[in-house]
This record gives structure tokens, C-alpha cells and sequence, in this order.
């Protein structure tokens, strides 16, 4: 019986000094995706765009992001499309009017919108360098369905080269409305612009990369804003971005008409209630002829 202690000690004892010098793989440290405060914070700087033609009626919805600095916003030009501004909605219920752009590449289906006023929301930082690799995990964060700032987890599928577009498959969940929303790898860092899916099959989506984004930015003067219903087709923009600035985005309408009004003493007014600019806007009034020449 002493013998076989001595023995089993003796093993034990060859199998930990084995142990010390080969020791078991360690698990990986948490990353980003396993950091739901880390997520929430990223999640503050992404925004639910509701795009509006020239008419103040809106014609389409989709996401964006704050990037570079707390003035720009990114998002895909098919999302801006023929419109003439654009509302971002987000989460801490700030809303933004954005009516001028800074450049735009409809082949690459970017667009960098221009804040009229800097959002609170932090720039999310972007990874320019190809390191990306399949497998790698990702989030994505975006307003699917107009259901604001949505994230999903999924992994790096592949990537390829298409019509000029350099796309990142991907396999975190993504759907109508997540169009121009942030791609995110596991640093917390921007790698794509999440921009479109394969309806007929499962969880085949695709980003443009940041790289991509990078580049279209340093193309642009830096100082240069041009009206963006100019550069999407949507036309001129009524004064929404006028009446968000005088009134401090509270507008006046009646019962009876179809018209906001910066004042509730516009003399075509009778028995004025007050309302949210972005609640106007939304159930199709129009700016008055009058207080917004």
C-alpha cells in the first residue's frame, strides 16, 4: 500500500511539473462583442435615419453613424437617396436635422452627411488596416424595421470584390432599415457599413469596408457643404432646418389645417397646440408660407 502512494505521489507530482512547463491554452479575454456596456456606448452614436423628400413626406428609412468627428455621419447613399434632409433619431431621444452633405459616391453607395449643429454622440473609432480575417466575430448595430439601434452578433463569412465595392460577408443578422448601419469587430472598432443581404438565403450579408469609407472622406475638402437634395436628386429642402433652429424643434398647428408654424401667433392660426417638429413632419404637415419664407 506504501508503495503505491509513493507511486501515485510520485506521478501526481510528473504530471504538474508536465503541466508547468507545457501549460493548457488559455481562453481568450473577452472582447467587445462580450462587453454589453462596451456595445450600449457604441450603440450611442448610431442613429435611425428617416430620410424626407422636398414634400416633408418620407420616402425611406434606414441607419448611420457618427464617424471622423461629432459633426459627420455616415451612412449608404441608397438610403439618402432622392432626399432633400434627413432626421436622426437616437438613443438618448436627441433628434437631428440634416440637410448638407459632405461628399457622396453613389458607385460606392456612401454618403457623409454634415451635423448643422455637433450630435453629443462620440465618433466610433474605424479599422482602415486588412486585418480581418473569416471567422472573426463581429456586431452589427443598425435599425432594422425601424426597430432603433437592433444589435446582432454573427462572424466574418468571407469577402470579394464586386463592381467596384470591396464587401465583407458577414453572418450577424441584418435586415431592411440596417442599410448604413456600423459593422463592429471585436476591438470595438468600425469595419463596415453594413449595406445589403440576400433575401433567398440565410444570413448572407454584406458591408462595404471601411477602408473604402477612409478613402472617400480624404477626397473631400474638408470645408465644402453642398445642399443634400442637390447631390441625391431630392431637390430643395423646405425650411424644416430654419424652423428646428428659431423655434427649438417645438412647432405650433390647428385642429383644422395641414400647416406648422414657428409661432402661435401666426395670424392664420386659431386655437394653436403646440407640437414636436419631428411629430409634425411625421403626420404631414407642411411649414407655413408664412413664417418660413
Amino acid at each position: 500500500m506504501k508503495v503505491r502512494c509513493v507511486w501515485r505521489i510520485y506521478g501526481l507530482a510528473a504530471m504538474l511539473a508536465i503541466l508547468a512547463l507545457n501549460p493548457p491554452p488559455a481562453f481568450a479575454a473577452s472582447g467587445f462583442s462580450d462587453d454589453p456596456d462596451a456595445v450600449e456606448v457604441a450603440a450611442n452614436s448610431v442613429f435611425m435615419l428617416e430620410v424626407y423628400g422636398a414634400n416633408s413626406r418620407k420616402i425611406a428609412t434606414g441607419s448611420g453613424f457618427v464617424a471622423f468627428d461629432s459633426s459627420t455621419l455616415v451612412t449608404n447613399y441608397h438610403v439618402v437617396e432622392g432626399g432633400a434632409y434627413v432626421v436622426a433619431l437616437g438613443d438618448d431621444a436627441e433628434q437631428y436635422i440634416i440637410d448638407s452633405a459632405c461628399i457622396v459616391d453613389r458607385q460606392l453607395d456612401l454618403a457623409i452627411l454634415h451635423f448643422s449643429k455637433p450630435a453629443s454622440a462620440a465618433p466610433l473609432p474605424l479599422q482602415a488596416e486588412d486585418q480581418l480575417k473569416r471567422s472573426q466575430r463581429v456586431v452589427a448595430i443598425g435599425s432594422p424595421a425601424g426597430l432603433k439601434n437592433t444589435v446582432s452578433i454573427g462572424n466574418i463569412s468571407g469577402f470579394y470584390n464586386q463592381n467596384g465595392k470591396n464587401w465583407i460577408q458577414f453572418t450577424a443578422p441584418i435586415s431592411s432599415g440596417s442599410s448604413g448601419g456600423a459593422l463592429l469587430d471585436d476591438n470595438g472598432k468600425v469595419v463596415g457599413i453594413t449595406t445589403a443581404s440576400y433575401a433567398s438565403t440565410q444570413n448572407v450579408n454584406l458591408a462595404i469596408r471601411s477602408a473604402s469609407l477612409i478613402a472617400l472622406y480624404k477626397h473631400w475638402d474638408g470645408k465644402t457643404f453642398k445642399s443634400l437634395g442637390a447631390v441625391t436628386g431630392g431637390g430643395a429642402a423646405s425650411a424644416v432646418s430654419i424652423s428646428a433652429e428659431t423655434s427649438g424643434g417645438t412647432v405650433w398647428v390647428t385642429g383644422s389645417g395641414k400647416k406648422y408654424h414657428s409661432s402661435p401667433t401666426c395670424s392664420k392660426m386659431k386655437n394653436p397646440v403646440e407640437m414636436d417638429l419631428m411629430d409634425a413632419i411625421q403626420n404631414g404637415y407642411k411649414p407655413c408660407g408664412k413664417c418660413f419664407k
